[in-house]
């Protein structure tokens, strides 16, 4: 029979989730006690068969406006298919349990599950239903990055070629620094690309103490500065987790010359994450398959693709009710949702 076990030590917990090699930095340790300085409840819930561990699942209470739930994020992470569904309905009878203690009224839980019928099914027959909006990345774009430099290099789209290339004949300089004070140069050009993009960003506070935590005990987080002309005009904040760099905040600022240094910063990043012993690039999210060109992502998601590597899809955000209150929650998110169009 399966158990749920609190874990409450750091290196068992990450050292469990390195050795499933998961696609994620979401379910980490550092990421959960992130979301701990935030005011919000961290439970590090461990899945365990007799004394063998087969799962975890980082779940947190989430104190929204519109009601309190508990989410899990990019999980759980679990051993092996045939112990997924007995995990998952595991950590499920726990969260109930917690979610009476917490007056939580859904669980909410974003999948590293790929999408597929059977997976869906799984959770349909668990009671959950498809949440509203997603929460994190769904559709991932992920480069191998176990190759030689001219082999990557090669897997390029041309024109991604071409910018990196002209990017460095301009005289575009790319910066890795683990600097916490380079925050302040990443700011501006965040602000900018906000504006231009129109995206509800993170507050400054939030983005320090995410680059300050993963950089707490080891070196797992750097900042990519682009500067031309003496003048900081691209920036992206990458975490690593394992065998895995992950680009999680772009900045950049529009240039009236056809230079672009996006495409230099990311060759930068993934030749830094290489000699980190990095073995794949996680690009984050990307747009649905057959997107229609006004998705807001269309334009991003052809810039990574243009570095090679292929799509991961994974299940949409998932939601079990748990309370009759999960209704006035689900018709907020689903208004977002129409309000924002996807």
């Amino acid at each position: 029979m399966l158990n749920i076990q609190p874990i409450e030590s750091e290196p068992t917990w990450n050292n469990f989730l390195l050795q499933q090699n998961s696609n994620t930095f979401l379910q980490s340790w550092q990421w959960g006690s992130l979301q701990a300085t935030e005011e919000e409840k961290v439970r590090y819930l461990g899945i365990f068969n007799g004394t063998q561990q087969i799962g975890a699942g980082l779940l947190i209470t989430v104190a929204a406006r519109r009601g309190k739930f508990l989410l899990c994020p990019h999980g759980p992470i679990i051993t092996k298919d045939e112990h997924s569904l007995p995990a998952l309905t595991a950590y499920v009878e726990y969260a109930r349990n917690i979610a009476k203690e917490d007056q939580a009224v859904a669980l909410k839980i974003a999948p590293l599950f790929i999408a597929n019928v059977a997976n869906q099914k799984m959770f349909q027959d668990l009671g959950f239903r498809p949440a509203p909006l997603h929460i994190h990345t769904e559709e991932t774009w992920i480069l191998n990055i176990n190759q030689s430099p001219d082999q990557l290099l090669a897997g390029m789209r041309k024109t991604t070629r071409h910018a990196i290339r002209k990017a460095e004949k301009e005289g575009v300089r790319i910066e890795i620094t683990r600097d916490p004070l380079a925050i302040n140069r990443f700011w501006p050009l965040y602000e900018k690309t906000k504006t231009r993009h129109d995206f509800t960003p993170f507050p400054k506070t939030f983005l320090e103490k995410q680059f300050t935590m993963f950089n707490k005990d080891a070196d797992h987080a750097y900042l990519a500065i682009a500067t031309h002309q003496n003048q900081d005009v691209a920036a992206g904040m990458f975490i690593q987790f394992g065998k895995t760099v992950f680009y999680h905040h772009g900045a950049s600022k529009q240039l009236s010359s056809k230079i672009s240094p996006t495409q230099l910063l990311q060759w930068r990043s993934i030749r830094e994450a290489i000699s980190r012993g990095a073995t794949r690039y996680n690009f984050w999210g990307i747009a649905p398959e057959n997107s229609p060109s006004s998705h807001p992502f269309a334009g991003i998601t052809t810039f990574k693709k243009g570095f090679g590597g292929q799509a991961i899809n994974y299940l949409h955000a998932q939601d079990l009710p748990l309370s009759w209150r999960y209704w006035p929650l689900w018709f907020v998110d689903t208004y977002r949702k129409t309000k924002r169009g996807f």
